[in-house]
């Protein structure tokens, strides 16, 4: 794990699942799988994979015994910026697949036996290369502007996963778009000719609101326990709203799926304190398995970059 810009955990197993940008948005990408311990992974399925996809390292037609085409082609060519858990493979082995956006607005799919395919190509979603928080900061995102620059902080994005979906949709990701203020809606159908079917990519739509400013991350407000083997934080209960973390103005906004605003709230802390004012921006929020608290993780520019996290009532 290496400069990890993008988490899912598995709810069942608790392995951890970072998307990684070893050598900056622009450089290949890399994803993991962490024991609950942080050790590697035990007993990979596919030895060749073990718990670590890099580059074009761990394409499908490269790992695979004997050697199998990518359905889709695609790699880790740029940083891996965000992360989800789609579920089992759709192939009939039971095996997890796991989605990674990439900075160049790509996104891939892992299958920790049959390795990495594509699933939507460079573009999809709006590209973070080229783009740094110092930049937002200068368009007029922010509230009020720190002292400190967030130029050595990399751009990251959001993704969670809708498992409910009606045929012949699949699934649905949703996929922050910070510095357009929008949210892409990504619905995937299942791809290929078993057993070598993968998930494919059906429409794309997007949200946006006035709501929206810098959306670092997203959230569900309830996580999905229905199933706990094919969930995770990442994951959507049924009929789920999600929150949306603002980098711009240091906000939490509580979105149903369709886009419409239920709710919002300003970060204060012990009555006087606010991120403006120490320099801080937003980076990351997760809710616990109850739906009872949010957790929302931030960076400073100050006293030498540090970071930090709050827990903070759900709404």
């Amino acid at each position: 794990m290496s400069n990890p810009l993008g988490l899912s955990n598995n709810n069942a197993f608790g392995r951890v699942w970072p998307s990684n940008a070893p050598f900056g948005d622009d450089g290949i990408g890399s994803s993991s799988i962490l024991d609950p311990t942080g050790l590697p992974l035990a007993g990979p399925p596919n030895n060749l994979i073990g718990g670590v996809y890099v580059g074009s390292l761990t394409d499908r037609d490269v790992v695979t015994t004997p050697p199998q085409l990518q359905v889709i082609h695609g790699s880790l060519a740029t940083g891996g910026v965000g992360t989800a858990l789609l579920g089992p493979s759709p192939d009939g082995t039971c095996k997890a697949v796991f989605a990674v956006v990439t900075a160049d607005g790509a996104v891939v799919q892992e299958d920790t036996l049959k390795g990495l395919d594509g699933l939507a190509s460079t573009g999809t979603v709006r590209p973070l290369l080229g783009r740094s928080w110092s930049d937002a900061r200068n368009e007029g995102y922010f509230h009020k502007v720190a002292d400190s620059s967030d130029q050595d902080v990399e751009p990251r994005l959001g993704v969670i996963m809708n498992p409910y979906t009606t045929a012949p949709v699949v699934r649905q990701l949703f996929v922050s778009e910070p510095f357009q203020n929008s949210i892409a809606v990504l619905s995937l159908v299942n791809f290929g000719v078993a057993p070598n079917q993968i998930f494919g990519l059906g429409t794309i739509n997007r949200i946006g609101s006035p709501w929206l400013n810098l959306p670092v991350d997203l959230a569900p407000v309830q996580r999905d326990n229905d199933d706990v083997n094919w969930a995770s934080n990442t994951t959507l209960d049924q009929g789920s709203d999600f929150y949306v973390a603002n980098r711009g103005n240091h906000t939490i906004v509580r979105m149903r799926q369709d886009g419409t605003v239920v709710a919002a709230r300003r970060i204060h802390v012990g009555g006087d304190w606010r991120p403006d004012d120490e320099g801080v921006s937003l980076n990351g929020i997760a809710t616990s398995s109850d739906g009872a608290t949010i957790y929302v993780t931030f960076a400073s520019a100050r006293n030498g970059r540090m970071g930090g996290v709050l827990a903070l009532p759900a709404f």
